[in-house]
């Protein structure tokens, strides 16, 4: 059963009780008024004809002394038998006359003294007011009987009245509450909907929030609860795209050299060859094996990076730079190339192994990328934001559409060169890595065959200080 259902009935449920109990008592509270009433009238017209009764009797019995009163009782009671009053007048404990029903039991309003006694009682299917008590003449007694069946009447004409309110009013009430609850229960339905659609897939689905009531901060919190969902399924979505390509390139940097060494030992175990060819194959070999010791290593750094903690410590800048110069310096005269270094800020904070191999491999892709007697620039500088690291070279450069992706893992703009100089794609990615574990960020600018310049800005609260 749905909550609107339950709600309904719940609520019609407990207005019927309510009103049947509320109607029922007031039924009793107008049935005794209307039977006081009744009984106040009787008393009224029962204590006029007692005293009309006993007058006459009294001047009856002194006009002429006798004492049979059957005749002046009866011709009196005449009178009002016309009205529906019936009389009964008892002499100590003798009925000397009645026109009234006669039926054996006990009579309370024979016992009665002053004030008078009233009783209602059932006579073949009619109700009856009985009231009696002691005349004022002598021992007698006189006992009124009067149709009261009105009140039965009205008792059911009422009871009548009040079922057929109860009915009216439940279906006026019943048509009220399925409309209040279907416009109350809207934002219910609505969020159900939305659950559903989550549940089935549609992430982007959300809920319009009205109101600013119990339901609508409920709509509010479930959007926000979609918004949470939909975030995580997209970080999950690209952790998973990034795992899968960073196995497909994995698999793929794999595939070569060990293709290479697998080809160049069967090519040194199934043939003759001179001294010559020996040596190429096992140069080949080594220089195979000492790709994948590279690669090896890389994605060890890379991975210890991804979970790793730093601690920040204050680093000069210019001790940083010639470190990264000093372990250069074969690369650079290799290639007959010079750094120049420039420090406008003095001091960065971060973690000082992980800083060194970060510009260690900036300045190895700068040599890569930078021609014969060409020039790389290490500057420093102080921003608004914190304090800014640049390598800057005038090499070939990148393509614009490669810079958004080539700090991902394995990511080369161009294969064939790459393999050239010996790289796999996982420097740059290793360079993020690090810059993101000193909350810091890498700032790519580059033009073809021009220049490039990679910015790294350190933005921390303890770069500010300084």
């Amino acid at each position: 059963m749905k909550f609107w259902q339950k709600t309904y009935l719940s609520v019609l449920i407990v207005f019927l009780i309510a009103f049947d109990l509320g109607a029922y008592g007031l039924l009793k509270k107008s049935y005794e008024l209307n039977e006081q009433l009744d009984v106040s009238r009787g008393m009224s017209v029962y204590g006029s004809i007692e005293n009309s009764l006993s007058y006459i009797l009294r001047v009856y019995a002194e006009r002429t002394g006798s004492t049979r009163y059957e005749s002046i009782i009866a011709s009196f009671a005449e009178n009002y038998y016309k009205e529906d009053i019936l009389l009964e007048v008892y002499q100590a404990d003798r009925l000397i006359f009645s026109n009234a029903y006669q039926f054996a039991g006990n009579r309370a309003e024979l016992q009665a003294e002053h004030p008078y006694q009233s009783v209602y009682r059932k006579m073949n299917g009619e109700l009856w007011l009985f009231i009696g008590g002691k005349m004022e003449f002598r021992d007698f007694r006189l006992v009124m009987s009067r149709n009261s069946d009105y009140l039965q009447d009205y008792y059911v004409t009422l009871r009548q009245y009040f079922i057929t309110l109860s009915v009216v009013i439940s279906v006026l009430l019943s048509a009220a509450l399925i409309f209040l609850l279907f416009q109350l229960t809207a934002p219910i339905r609505r969020l159900n909907k939305g659950v559903k659609a989550i549940a089935s897939g549609a992430y982007d689905r959300r809920v319009t929030a009205r109101g600013n009531d119990e339901f609508g901060e409920l709509a509010q919190d479930f959007n926000r609860m979609a918004d949470a969902v939909s975030n995580h399924v997209e970080t999950i979505k690209k952790a998973s795209e990034d795992k899968e390509m960073f196995i497909n390139n994995l698999t793929h940097e794999l595939k070569t050299p060990i293709t290479a060494i697998k080809g160049y030992s069967e090519f040194l175990n199934h043939a003759n060859h001179n001294e010559e060819e020996r040596k190429m194959a096992v140069r080949y070999i080594h220089e195979h094996i000492t790709r994948l010791d590279v690669l090896s290593g890389k994605m060890m750094q890379l991975l210890y990076l991804k979970s790793g903690e730093v601690a920040l410590e204050p680093i000069p800048i210019h001790n940083l730079f010639a470190y990264v110069a000093s372990m250069e310096r074969h690369h650079l005269e290799a290639k007959q190339m010079t750094i120049r270094t420039e420090c406008l800020a003095d001091v960065v904070h971060g973690d000082q192994e992980l800083l060194q191999s970060m510009f260690i491999n900036l300045v190895e892709n700068s040599i890569k990328a930078s021609p014969l007697g060409g020039e790389i620039e290490l500057r420093s500088y102080a921003s608004g934001e914190g304090v800014v690291l640049e390598v800057l070279d005038q090499g070939r450069g990148i393509p614009e559409k490669d810079i958004a992706k080539i700090t991902e893992a394995f990511y080369v703009v161009d294969r064939s060169r790459s393999k050239e100089l010996g790289g796999i794609g996982l420097g740059l990615s290793i360079c993020n890595q690090i810059a993101q574990l000193h909350h810091a960020s890498l700032r790519i600018e580059s033009e073809e065959n021009k220049f490039t310049r990679v910015s790294v800005f350190f933005t921390t609260p303890q770069q500010l200080e300084n």
